[in-house]
């Protein structure tokens, strides 16, 4: 019952996160002075990008079957200059791991797609924009078994929300470096609980990294 109320609680303060910055942003955006409306016309379009970075999971029992807390993930990013300081924000990236069943000793493979789709406010300050985000989260997962067993394999989708914060370093006209740390709150209820009695697959995670991204 604990677990229930810290999740619904989580939940609840992402929900109300993600709920303030969509609705004050357009207000922020509203008092923008003329010097950062004469800064807007300047400002690359499009950032187009791939990053590195440390994924952690959250699920206890996915970390204690593949036996990995932390994995190296790739991705790629994009993103649109809207208004103001804006942009609407895209990105792919794929975890994958595996282990061996322990009674049957079969290989079991793990596969998470997640694209994100969110907006960024940026504070243009010339060479360092540092932002704030958040958005959503689409996941489409998968768990097969390979060789000759009767037990079967899963699959399924799940939607969630995202929170992010780094910043931008602009190196070049048209070359820019980012940090960021982003927080993701997704969840799927199970049709039948694990061992545990866990009823819900937290696919939520938490992502830190770098990239490198062309401006134009």
């Amino acid at each position: 019952m604990a677990d229930e109320v810290r999740i619904s609680m989580k939940s609840r303060v992402t929900l109300c996160l993600l709920t303030a910055f969509l609705i004050l942003g357009p207000a922020m955006a509203a008092f923008a002075s003329p010097a950062a409306e004469e800064v807007e016309q300047v400002q690359p379009r499009f950032r187009v990008g791939f990053f590195w970075e440390g994924y952690q999971l959250n699920d206890k029992n996915l970390i204690d079957f593949y036996g990995h807390f932390q994995k190296n993930l790739p991705g790629f990013e994009a993103s649109v200059h809207t208004l103001y300081n804006f942009d609407v924000w895209a990105a792919y990236r794929a975890y994958t791991d595996e282990a061996k069943t322990s009674y049957y000793n079969l290989v079991d493979k793990f596969r998470l797609d997640m694209f994100s789709l969110g907006a960024l406010y940026r504070l243009s300050t010339g060479l360092i924009e540092p932002f704030i985000g958040a958005g959503f989260e689409i996941y489409s997962y998968s768990e097969k078994i390979e060789g000759e067993t009767e037990l079967q394999g899963t699959s399924g989708s799940a939607v969630g929300v995202h929170v992010q914060v780094g910043t931008y370093i602009n190196i070049t006209k048209f070359l820019a470096a980012k940090a960021y740390a982003r927080f993701n709150e997704v969840g799927k209820t199970l049709p039948s609980p694990h061992p545990d009695d866990t009823a819900r697959l937290d696919l939520g995670s938490k992502e830190f990294g770098i990239s490198l991204m062309a401006r134009f």
